[in-house]
């Protein structure tokens, strides 16, 4: 029996490592979507004007873009007065209105109705959603990435907030919800929260590990600036770290993502800054603290990461039970018991087979569950 004929809407190039999680998980669904498929292209929110390629395995996907639309906007202070001035005249939320202000979100609506006709569409992070609701195309399926109100409740800021945000966003979010015939959530606990009937979606991990890292350091790894990335390293580096001194640890810490190089004369860390390939910092360290403050949503793409090379992660309860609550991890939730459980490992007292876990991860389960959409 034939395969659909699939459009799939991301957010930006998959090619663009340096943008953040949504692409990461969008280069591991793709190889699945193209087992399903018959045919399979690409359709970006953001991007060059044009078409390209993006290779999946054996394959070449064809990918487009109209250009011109920006998706991030917190350097542009031009940008977001124009968009805090399109919120005094439209009932849209922020996370709307950054898109639909500027020219170029005509383009994209366009190019999208004219890729999705004869196909099945798949959008795959908020901007896709965003984008189809624009275009008016039937989607069958949308893969949520997070509880993007639930974000913007922990984080919006005070003049977004002024600006009506979060109750825009909580009724545009349930609204756009809607559209799609079905929704499946990365996070357990996200497929749950969701106003409409959701599905849990495992990410299908991209490599088998051999074993467990033989690294010996700490290891974080993330854009400092980013506001829960900024409270973790002050909590790794300030509250930890007095604890493990108080216990007399001795453990390094290896910090990646720009702006952690302001940290490098920390005691306890011995590299910061950014690093040109993941994998030379994951064989330095031997767990990942991935440390979450605050109301939860998504799934925490470094700790998925961290376990395809092998590399176990602390993280807090509402993070494991969202993965997978029986999972290779290291669970605490204050900084003491973040402290403690790096005593654990480095001790020897406890040791996750991240590696292990990982190999359990089939993509098959993945596949059935979007081949659902489509039959």
């Amino acid at each position: 029996m034939s395969g659909p004929r699939i459009c799939f809407v991301t957010s930006y190039p998959l090619s663009r490592h340096d943008l953040g999680g949504s692409g990461w998980v969008d280069r591991r669904l793709l190889p699945v979507l193209v087992g399903l498929a018959d045919d399979l292209e690409v359709v970006c929110v953001t991007g060059p004007e044009g078409r390209w390629s993006e290779r999946v395995g054996e394959h070449e996907v064809p990918a487009r873009a109209a250009g011109a639309v920006p998706l991030e906007l917190r350097g542009d202070r031009g940008a977001l007065a124009r968009v805090a001035a399109g919120m005094l005249v439209s009932p849209e939320p922020y996370l709307v209105r950054k898109f639909s202000v500027f020219p170029g979100w005509r383009k994209a609506v366009a190019l999208l109705r004219e890729r999705a006709a004869g196909r099945q569409v798949v959008t795959s992070g908020w901007p896709g959603l965003v984008l189809g609701a624009a275009a008016g195309v039937p989607v069958a399926a949308h893969v949520a990435h997070n509880v993007e109100s639930t974000i913007a409740v922990e984080h919006s800021p005070r003049a977004l907030r002024m600006l009506g945000e979060i109750p825009r966003l909580r009724r545009m979010e349930r609204r756009l919800l809607r559209i799609p015939d079905h929704v499946f959530a990365l996070s357990r606990q996200d497929a749950v929260e969701l106003d409409v009937a959701a599905t849990a979606l495992p990410v299908p991990l991209s490599s088998a590990p051999t074993g467990a890292s033989a690294g010996r350091t700490v290891g974080f790894i993330g854009k400092a600036s980013w506001p829960p990335n900024e409270r973790a390293l002050h909590v790794l580096l300030g509250p930890v770290h007095d604890r493990l001194s108080a216990m007399n640890v001795d453990v390094d810490f290896v910090l990646a993502g720009k702006g952690t190089e302001q940290y490098a004369e920390h005691p306890r860390v011995v590299a910061a800054g950014p690093v040109a390939d993941v994998a030379d910092f994951y064989a330095r360290v031997g767990v990942a603290v991935v440390p979450r403050f605050g109301s939860s949503t998504g799934v925490s793409v470094k700790v998925l990461e961290a376990a395809e090379f092998g590399v176990p992660s602390v993280l807090p309860p509402s993070l494991a039970e969202a993965i997978d609550p029986d999972g290779p991890w290291l669970v605490a939730e204050s900084a003491d018991e973040v402290a403690e459980a790096l005593r654990r490992w480095r001790s020897g007292e406890r040791a996750p087979d991240a590696a292990d876990w990982a190999r359990q991860q089939d993509a098959a389960r993945t596949a059935a569950l979007l081949g659902n959409a489509f039959a």
